[in-house]
């Protein structure tokens, strides 16, 4: 007869990866976040968010789009090759940026419109946990 282990069995909290190069931004999503009990990191940049994508299990990514270096669908694209095919929230306010994108880039991408709030976050981020891959616009 076998047994169960309970403990083996605990759920694993949703790793969120917030990207943003203003640090108030960043810390504040990051601990709205982080009171809903998720797995928060967050990176001030594309290259710091890659190397945050290759340590750790995430399960959805929040990008400010207008960043140095790497835009925010810059590093969604270098995700997606690096095989981190995770759904992504593209935040910003500049809306003719997403407007300009093919449908194939914005695959897996929700646009979140600036300025936004903690009942709006909250709400796109547990929508795109639980359906994955279908954006919502």
């Amino acid at each position: 007869m076998t047994t169960t282990n309970a403990s083996s069995e605990t759920a694993r909290r949703p790793g969120i990866l917030v990207v943003d190069d203003d640090a108030g931004i960043r810390e504040n999503i990051a601990d709205l976040l982080s009171t809903e009990d998720y797995h928060v990191v967050s990176a001030a940049d594309a290259e710091e968010a890659m190397r945050v994508l290759e340590s750790e299990k995430i399960d959805l990514m929040l990008t400010d789009f207008q960043m140095p270096g790497r835009n925010g669908v810059e590093l969604i694209e270098a995700a997606r090759k690096a095989n981190h095919a995770i759904p992504a929230i593209l935040m910003t306010a500049y809306l003719y940026v997403y407007e300009q994108i093919d449908d194939e880039r914005r695959k897996d991408i929700t646009l979140l419109r600036k300025p936004f709030d903690a009942d709006e976050i909250l709400r796109e981020v547990a929508a795109r946990l639980s359906n994955g891959s279908t954006p919502k616009n």
